[in-house]
């Protein structure tokens, strides 16, 4: 009696399989297709601020590398270069423009900061001759301005920053902020 019961109930479901339609409904595909539109929605501005900031890290790379050869150069020639050619540090980017425009001051201009994501950055290195030692800043634009600048203010025996003969503490300008 097992073994009919047994057999009876695999014809069962034998049958079953055959009667049963096999597929999605096209409700079940729709469900499916929203929630992809919205986890994409969710996800793509936050992928387009990770290819802002992988495209300046180039930019604040390079700044950081002017910023070490203006050190180098000072080091050397006891001035800092006024001209991106006495550095000797590579600067063709895609995103960027990099100038030397004075002493011991460094620029990376965007070229189309709106559409690429990114922002200007701007570098200062100073001599403090009482200490012996080098400080930098690295400035980032804030809200879509231009780090075009660093302010040296007075302090006790630093030079640099295009004014070598007097003191100065590097910071950052109003429309800017330093990158750590």
């Amino acid at each position: 009696m097992k073994s009919d019961l047994k057999v009876k109930y695999l014809q069962f479901l034998l049958g079953k399989k055959k009667d049963s339609n096999e597929g999605f409904t096209l409700i079940e595909l729709l469900v499916v297709v929203i929630i992809i539109g919205v986890l994409a929605a969710i996800a793509l501005p936050n992928l387009l601020g990770q290819v802002g900031k992988a495209r300046e890290s180039e930019a604040k790379t390079t700044i950081g590398a002017l910023n070490r050869a203006q050190q180098g150069y000072f080091t050397e020639k006891g001035t800092f270069a006024n001209s991106q050619d006495l550095l000797e540090v590579p600067t063709n980017a895609k995103y960027y423009t990099f100038s030397v425009p004075a002493s011991a001051v460094q620029y990376a201009q965007g070229a189309n900061n709106a559409s690429n994501g990114t922002r200007d950055y701007a570098g200062g290195v100073q001599y403090n001759t009482s200490s012996r030692a080098f400080s930098t800043v690295v400035c980032r634009a804030t809200n879509g301005g231009t780090a075009n600048y660093v302010i040296a203010t007075p302090s006790s025996g630093a030079t640099g920053v295009g004014a070598a003969a007097s003191p100065a503490t590097l910071q950052c300008g109003t429309s800017s902020e330093e990158v750590k």
